[in-house]
Order: C-alpha cells, then structure tokens, then sequence
C-alpha cells in the first residue's frame, strides 16, 4: 500500500486522510469555521458519517486535529504551519551545456506551493519504489506529486490500477486499448485482464540531494 509521508508529523498518512485533512483546511479558510461530519461526508460521498468519524479520529488521535467540547473539529497550529505556502527567488537562467554569464538579478519570487499543486484538496505525493520510470527522469526514492480527479491523457504518466494493483507508469493506447508503458526496456506493457484505472496524474517529481 503506498502512504503519503506527512512533512510536519512523523506519521504516516494515507492518500485519503491527507486530502481530509486538506479539505478541513480549505474549508476552515475560506469560511471560517470548521465543517461537521456531515459536511465531510457530503463533500466526499459517504453515505454513513462512521467512516468520515474513523478518519477525522485517526487524525485527532495522531495529532493533526483537535476538537473542542461540542465536538467541533479545529486543525491544530502546527499543522497550519507546516502547510504556509513558500516563496523563493527566481534567479537564471542557468546553462546546463557551457558556462554562461552569471545575473545577480532575481526575476520573480516563485511560491512552491502555486508552482508544483493546482488543487491541494485533490493532490498528494507517492514515493516510488523500483527503477521502471528511470529514463522518464524519475528515480527510486523520488516523490511524485499526484493529481487526482484530472482526466488522463495519452502519454501522461500516471499512477495506473491494474486489476487491482497500484503502478506508476505512463498512459498509452494501441488500437483502441489503454495499457500501460514503463519507462525502462526492462519492463514489459501492462495490460489489464479486466480492469485498468487511472487514480491520478502526475504533476511534478521532487528529490533530495
């Protein structure tokens, strides 16, 4: 199972308790106050408000939410620092062939946040395991950030559902069928038995020096 590493907790979180957690943020800014459980459940299609209540528990128990007598739910500071949106200068450009004349001069200041995610509430990061998308650019270790909801298309690199499995791969179509291409001569194409699911579009890759 692939889990988004929250980067202000040491815990864990999955894909859909990251974007919980980033709904209630949103919602928190833009109205605010906190939303209800029935809120939740309307905003993400749950019919019952147990299962949005074991995710906004979960949540509170590891430390990124609190709630207050009436039970209302309320994201901790910390959490809210660890989302600030950050700005760097922009300097170039930088030649990658021979040297060239160096400008001191920033161009722009560039928001991460802006540059890397067009909707919080629908992205999240995937770290990947294996070599398969190596001469995409895209090394073991890496994180992509993922959209979901974004409609594929041909040649994007996805994160497919292949009967049921999780793979990153990039999208293609041969007479009429979708599969799925690595991008190592290594691997073979991914053919679904029955059934080949997008679960989001690959936005951008980070990694650590």
């Amino acid at each position: 199972m692939m889990v988004y590493v929250c980067p202000f907790r040491s815990m864990p979180l999955t894909p859909h308790q990251r974007t919980t957690l980033n709904y209630i943020g949103e919602f928190q800014r833009k109205r605010g106050y906190s939303p209800s459980l029935s809120d939740l459940a309307i905003a993400f299609g749950v019919r019952s408000k147990n299962a949005i209540a074991k995710v906004v528990n979960a949540l509170t128990k590891a430390g990124f939410l609190q709630k207050d007598p009436k039970g209302r739910i309320k994201i901790l500071e910390i959490a809210e620092a660890g989302v600030a949106a950050m700005s760097l200068p922009l300097f170039g450009p930088i030649s990658a062939g021979f040297a060239a004349a160096a400008e001191e001069q920033a161009e722009e200041n560039i928001t991460l946040e802006n540059y890397l995610v067009r909707d919080r509430n629908s992205t999240f990061l995937l770290r990947v395991k294996g070599n398969s998308m190596i001469n995409a650019g895209i090394h073991e270790g890496d994180l992509v950030i993922v959209e979901r909801g974004r409609e594929p298309k041909l040649n994007d690199i996805v994160v497919g559902v292949l009967d049921g499995e999780y793979t990153l791969k990039r999208l293609k179509r041969d007479k009429g069928k979708y599969y799925l291409q690595a991008e190592n001569p290594d691997y073979p194409d991914l053919y679904a038995m029955e059934d080949l699911q997008v679960a989001g579009v690959v936005r951008g890759v980070m990694r650590k020096y």
